[in-house]
């Protein structure tokens, strides 16, 4: 007989295990199924370890400005298998952390690869290291899909891990490269390319659009680009056509620049960080698609009765915090259609206000509307703007890049927008996506008491600056 379940998720990514926990939580039998480590590519290509690296490279650019703090420091460099090694091992303890959670919340992990065989029934391929006794096939009244995605390759140029890189090869090579070309200046491609170039590579982004981070403020851009230029980041925006040629001896960019200039280089290596492709091949089920993503309703459910998905195998934002509030959200929608009891309300997730996070330095933050897009849309806004080169914690820190910046709704004073570049900003992003949640005005940002010093004050000077009552601008 095969094992039989109330919810089966398959994948167990920040998705996966966060949809695998809540159904638990709610007495519904859940197993998860994951044919690789537990944890998915955030935990263990993705998230995690990027930030381990980037850890890694802020610090070495912190100590070599040892001298402007007063310290005697000896001339700092990376051992670049160093920093992999620990990256990876940042990324196996949080791996083995998702395992704690499967054992507490008694969910059964199934190693292996997951195809739906028919209504409820899904048969599994065992992975090398599954358990001999583990079930081949299982049975679920629901079924949730958060299989994720991998990285999108260009046309013709497939991956192979030591002059064509995508993210997983990028954060696990041993030898780095002398020159880098990032092609893509989306938050993974910036992430790179400042992690390489503190380890010493001579790195060039490639874009087409205008700007780096392309969803991100235009002002907040700029600064970000100031900041690269300064480092030695070469920036090439605005790419008007391109070719990519793979030589036994490295790489070779021929390209159109913004200013209709044909132009060539050559490189040791190449990181394609164009977007993503989502992993919804060989489901075993014919779903509603829009492109390679799986088609939802505000309840996460497809249009086959029984099965759901979450996370990057949707459209949406790809972003590991958005996953584990669609898991939540999946699980509750579950629990609620299957008891039909009115002790859970059900709350659907407001994607205007999904917080985005680049952790490149400085950082970079945002919520809510650009300028461009309020202009756009002719609403009226008042803007608040707080410079780094003001704060106290800031100059302390000897850290002083970039600004906050909040815009609000000129009639009603709400939060429209923020959008912050320099330090700290990930961490602030979170007041004001609560704020924001819970329709505050301006004057209420402006009148709370911020700790000082901290960087944190700076939400409070701008939004002072709105109301005109800003103390230390």
């Amino acid at each position: 007989m095969p094992a039989s379940f109330d919810v089966v998720v398959i994948g167990s990514g920040p998705g996966g295990y966060s949809a695998a926990i809540r159904a638990s939580q709610l007495g519904l039998r859940s197993a998860i199924v994951e044919k690789e480590a537990l944890g998915g590519i955030c935990l263990n290509w993705g998230c995690i370890p990027t930030k381990a690296l980037l850890e890694s490279a802020h610090l070495l650019e912190k100590v070599k400005k040892g001298r402007d703090f007063g310290l005697e420091i000896g001339e700092a460099t990376a051992a670049f298998d160093r920093v992999i090694d620990r990256s990876r091992n940042v990324a196996n303890r949080m791996s083995l952390g998702v395992d704690y959670l499967m054992k507490k919340n008694e969910i059964q992990v199934i190693r292996g690869t997951a195809r739906i065989a028919g209504p409820g029934k899904i048969s599994i391929e065992p992975a090398s290291d599954a358990p001999e006794d583990q079930p081949t096939e299982v049975e679920a009244k629901d079924i949730i899909l958060a299989t994720g995605a991998r990285a999108r390759q260009l046309p013709g140029l497939e991956f192979d891990g030591k002059t064509v890189l995508d993210y997983r090869s990028a954060m696990s090579i041993k030898e780095r490269p002398g020159s880098l070309a990032v092609i893509g200046a989306g938050a993974i491609g910036v992430e790179f390319a400042d992690f390489y170039r503190s380890m010493g590579s001579e790195v060039t982004i490639f874009e087409m659009l205008p700007q780096l981070l392309p969803i991100e403020d235009a002002e907040v851009a700029r600064a970000l680009t100031k900041t690269f230029d300064k480092r030695g980041i070469k920036i090439e925006t605005g790419i008007q056509s391109s070719k990519v040629q793979k030589l036994e001896s490295g790489i070779k960019i021929d390209y159109t620049n913004k200013k209709g200039e044909e132009l060539s280089g050559s490189f040791d290596a190449v990181l394609v960080a164009i977007g993503i492709q989502a992993n919804t091949e060989n489901l075993g089920i014919e779903l509603t698609m829009e492109k390679d993503r799986i088609k939802v309703d505000d309840r996460y459910r497809t249009n086959v009765p029984g099965i759901y998905a979450i996370g990057d195998c949707i459209p949406g934002p790809a972003l590991a915090h958005v996953a584990s509030h669609e898991a939540i959200r999946a699980a509750e929608a579950i629990y609620i259609n299957r008891s039909k009891k009115d002790n859970l309300d059900y709350e659907p997730i407001n994607y205007d206000m999904i917080p985005s996070c680049t952790y490149c330095h400085p950082e970079v933050a945002s919520i809510g509307k650009t300028e461009q897009q309020l202009k756009d849309q002719g609403i009226e806004y008042k803007k608040g703007q707080f410079p780094f080169t003001a704060s106290g914690r800031g100059r302390a820190a000897g850290d002083i890049d970039g600004f906050y910046k909040v815009l609000v709704g000129a009639k009603h004073g709400r939060i429209l927008g923020v959008h912050i570049v320099g330090p700290g900003a990930t961490e602030m992003i979170a007041e004001m996506q609560l704020g924001m949640e819970a329709e505050l005005v301006i004057e209420n940002f402006a009148r709370t008491m911020h700790p000082h010093p901290t960087l944190s004050e700076a939400v409070m000077e701008a939004s002072g600056q709105v109301l005109g009552e800003a103390i230390n601008i």
